[in-house]
């Protein structure tokens, strides 16, 4: 059984995660691939990628972009509401599971 708060990652089938195995034996997780050509099946991954292009355009290339500047767009995503959540943030979201977890 996982310890991570990550129970499961969903991925569509790009080359950039040819080494998802690795990331599923670090967090002792599921996984499970998209079909391809169907970006309904991944509507919340497909509105984060959209968010996230907004601060790292295509082509951009990751490894000149300092760790503080990702690590502050990690917030900036982390902190927006989402939809899905009732406009909640995710943050927000994971804090009212560990209390009620510990209720």
């Amino acid at each position: 059984m996982s310890n991570s708060w990550v129970k499961t990652i969903t991925f569509d089938n790009g080359k950039e995660f040819a080494f998802h195995h690795r990331l599923v034996q670090d967090l002792n997780t599921k996984t499970y691939f998209t079909r391809p050509y169907t970006p309904q099946d991944k509507g919340t991954v497909e509105n984060r990628i959209r968010v996230s292009k907004r601060f790292f355009p295509r082509k951009t290339d990751l490894n000149l972009v300092t760790k503080e500047r990702i690590k502050e767009v990690e917030l900036l995503l982390n902190y927006r509401p989402i939809i899905k959540f009732n406009n909640n943030n995710p943050i927000e979201v994971l804090k009212n599971k560990c209390v009620a977890l510990m209720s």
